[in-house]
């Protein structure tokens, strides 16, 4: 998908902006979804709409052909645009598990599971203005969390880290601290190799 920029931006130097430091960014935070910990990330994509198109673009030429990860734009309702990274061997295996994908049926999801129709039916509640709090499911966060902080579980709160726990804070923790391990290891890379070098093991 390349996206060509025809508009002059308001500042001339917005194409400067956006180097090989973005998408070595983008890769320290999506560590764990390239690393397989976590089956997908969302990213914002902040800027003038023809800063957007370059690192769209940039995002594109990075992963545009990777083996572990895919990308999907996400059109926000309001105008905005995210990107959702999906590590597709980590996310069938997510969503294999019987407890989320009944819970996901229960909301409205395909009742036979098919890994293109459920990305589908959340990238059409993505860009909904209703905002699917399933999100959560899909970003890997323990089921038990999911359905506390949507209202359905009988867990009672019990504190915040990168997401709300209720229930048994050690079974949460574990899978946060796999993601953290990720990104330190992914951020450890990043710092070592260049662009191209990351291409090539990505």
């Amino acid at each position: 998908m390349k996206i060509d920029c025809k508009n002059k931006c308001e500042n001339k130097n917005c194409e400067n902006k956006t180097n090989s430091s973005y998408i070595k960014r983008i890769i320290k935070l999506i560590g764990p979804v390239i690393l397989g910990s976590k089956p997908s990330e969302i990213v914002n994509i902040p800027g003038c709409p023809e800063e957007k198109i370059i690192k769209l673009n940039e995002i594109e030429a990075f992963f545009g052909n990777c083996k572990k990860v895919k990308y999907k734009i996400i059109n926000v309702h309001d105008g905005s645009k995210r990107v959702l990274f999906v590590n597709e061997k980590s996310m069938n295996r997510r969503l294999l598990d019987k407890k989320c994908r009944n819970f996901l049926r229960f909301l409205g999801y395909p009742r036979e599971y098919n890994f293109e129709a459920y990305m589908r039916e959340l990238m059409l509640r993505l860009e909904s203005e209703e905002f699917p709090h399933e999100i959560g499911i899909f970003l890997g966060y323990p089921l038990k969390d999911v359905l506390g902080f949507m209202g359905y579980g009988k867990q009672e709160f019990v504190e915040v880290c990168s997401w709300r726990i209720y229930g048994d804070k050690e079974v949460s923790y574990k899978i946060y601290n796999s993601f953290l391990r990720d990104k330190m290891k992914m951020h450890d890379l990043v710092e070592k190799m260049s662009i191209s070098e990351l291409k090539d093991v990505i």
